[in-house]
């Protein structure tokens, strides 16, 4: 089959790595994958633009004017095409079996396109509410595409809100990327989280624990990586910026705990790849989490609304070594038979 992918831009995301997981397993599988990006960045606050999107639109587009498409550092491997086009219309995106949305944003132009475009699907990843025209979010969900989500939670949340049906199909982790060799569990323990740069996410807040626990337990130590550098941090939490998958899987290998304070999410990356690496989980119960791990087995769930909870749950692991071996061990059996990417490619072919 021939299956396009429109993402709003490329970028090193839980979102686009999903994306990107998808593309190569179906290329793989002899499907022709094209993901095609827009040459200026959707702006997501249509009919306004902020000032500081308006700028982004233009660095952007400035470095994939010529239609090859801007490809940052450190994005994920890839063995299908990606395209830069002027505009996602009947004229620049080619003829297809099917074609997916991958971001509210992307919704509407697949939406727009003629049937020689294919079947029209729409991988719904979070609930895109942030940092974007709420109205034109939430109608999204309301379009005439064949829906598809990464969690039961996202499928409760748009048949509850919208009354708009989906198929779950769950993301994966990739094991040949995240994997182990030796765990080493470290006698001073060592904390890891990402920044980022929305709100929810709660870094914030995540920076207060890791500070009270570095209080309770002076030895600690913590790694935070990210992107870029978006929140203020004590001097005694060393920051990892723009991490290649290898240096990621090490930083998770070497840890001992990955601490989770998102308030909502859609799915929860980073907390599978950590487990995947044998890092115990303590994380807010929101998204895919309660999903794929269980509560005192194979992770520490916290309420999101206690945020005490979250350096209570690691302060019980830090004290409990054993039980640390124990939910890191879980967690690693748990993600490899829950999130298994070949059993989600074969449910997204069958279903297109």
């Amino acid at each position: 089959m021939k299956i396009n992918f429109i993402v709003p831009e490329i970028v090193r995301s839980g979102g686009l790595r999903t994306v990107f997981e998808y593309s190569n397993r179906l290329t793989k599988l002899g499907h022709q994958v094209t993901v095609f990006t827009p040459v200026i960045p959707f702006n997501a606050y249509l009919p306004k633009i902020p000032a500081a999107i308006l700028k982004h639109q233009l660095k952007y587009a400035l470095k994939q004017f010529t239609g090859k498409p801007y490809m940052p550092q450190n994005i994920y491997s890839h063995n299908f095409k990606i395209r830069a086009v002027p505009a996602v219309n009947n004229f620049f995106i080619s003829d297809a079996d099917a074609i997916v949305a991958t971001s509210w944003t992307t919704a509407y132009h697949v939406n727009g396109l003629n049937n020689a475009k294919g079947k029209k699907f729409y991988l719904i990843q979070d609930f895109e509410v942030w940092n974007s025209n709420l109205k034109r979010a939430e109608e999204s969900y309301k379009l005439p595409l064949n829906r598809t989500v990464v969690s039961k939670y996202l499928h409760d949340l748009l048949k509850n809100k919208f009354n708009s049906e989906s198929v779950i199909i769950s993301a994966g982790v990739n094991f040949d990327d995240f994997y182990v060799d030796h765990k080493i569990h470290n006698e001073d323990p060592v904390i890891i989280f990402n920044d980022h740069l929305l709100e929810h996410k709660n870094v914030r807040g995540l920076v207060e624990v890791v500070i009270k626990l570095k209080q309770k337990y002076p030895k600690l130590k913590a790694n935070c990586f990210g992107v870029n550098r978006y929140h203020e941090m004590p001097e005694f939490i060393s920051f990892i910026q723009n991490p290649d998958d290898k240096t990621l899987r090490e930083l998770y290998s070497s840890s001992d705990i990955f601490i989770f304070a998102s308030l909502f999410e859609g799915f929860g990356t980073p907390p599978a790849e950590a487990m995947a690496c044998k890092c115990a989980l303590v994380a807010n119960a929101v998204a895919a989490i309660p999903e794929y791990s269980v509560h005192m087995v194979s992770a520490i769930h916290c309420n999101p609304a206690n945020p005490e909870e979250l350096f209570n749950g690691a302060c019980y692991l830090i004290d409990n070594p054993a039980e640390l071996k124990r939910i890191s061990e879980a967690g690693f059996s748990s993600v490899r038979e829950l999130l298994n990417w070949d059993i989600a490619v074969g449910k997204f072919v069958e279903l297109i």
